[in-house]
């Protein structure tokens, strides 16, 4: 039985980047073949004077590409949280294979880097506390961010009902210093709006704005209906 003879290339120069922070350039048969990170590099033994055949400069050139995005993905993690749904869309728009994307974001969840659940419940809290955003805008960014509906829901339970109404009452009270309305009613119905808005609930509005004065608005804020799509 014949068997395939592999076409072996001899590594004959071994180049460090001058402007590529531990980038090298690998040079096969005295010709320019591919660059690589240093991990890689070590990972796969690139010495000069070793042989490769073309079974291994695929591996390479793949792990190469996985390396790279691995790398920018711990970038942008880095300089804020990112759920999962995020960092493949950027890693897309920086024209990654979907292979090497996938790959990228189940390392990074098993490494914890990437965790929907806690990063939804991290969004919900600073969109609550110091963002001033009610929860039905913040499930509306969540939705956007990717997260699935079981997740959103949970970091939904999360939100401590006084801290919410304590920052709506916050945001209510300057807005109904500002407001130009003549009346009270007018009032009322500028400050709801704004709070509406800024996705409070319907509950949360009324109340709010039972507080801020004892005089009845004449029909009270309802949520609007939700069309959320999971």
């Amino acid at each position: 039985m014949d068997h395939e003879v592999k076409q072996l290339s001899v590594i004959t120069t071994v180049e460090k980047q001058k402007r590529g922070k531990h980038r090298y350039n690998i040079f096969l048969n005295e010709e320019y073949a591919f660059s690589v990170h240093e991990d890689i590099m070590i990972k796969h033994r690139l010495v000069k004077g070793e042989s490769v055949d073309s079974e291994q400069v695929s591996l390479i050139v793949r792990d190469e590409e996985r390396n790279s995005a691995y790398i920018k993905a711990i970038r942008m993690i880095g300089r804020r949280p990112h759920s999962t749904n995020e960092v493949k869309r950027k890693l897309k728009e920086q024209e990654f294979e979907q292979p090497v994307i996938d790959w990228t974001c189940d390392t990074l969840t098993q490494q914890n880097y990437i965790n929907d659940e806690e990063f939804a419940k991290m969004w919900t809290e600073n969109r609550i506390t110091l963002q001033r955003k009610g929860r039905n805008l913040v499930r509306q960014e969540l939705q956007q961010k990717g997260i699935q509906k079981e997740l959103v829901n949970d970091a939904m339970e999360t939100i401590n009902p006084e801290d919410e109404f304590e920052a709506a009452m916050k945001l209510a009270q300057s807005k109904w210093k500002q407001s130009s309305g003549k009346t009270m009613i007018e009032k009322k119905r500028k400050t709801g709006a704004f709070l509406m808005r800024r996705g409070y609930t319907g509950t949360v509005v009324n109340k709010v704005l039972g507080q801020l004065s004892s005089e009845p608005i004449e029909e009270e804020f309802e949520d609007p209906e939700e069309t959320f799509d999971y």
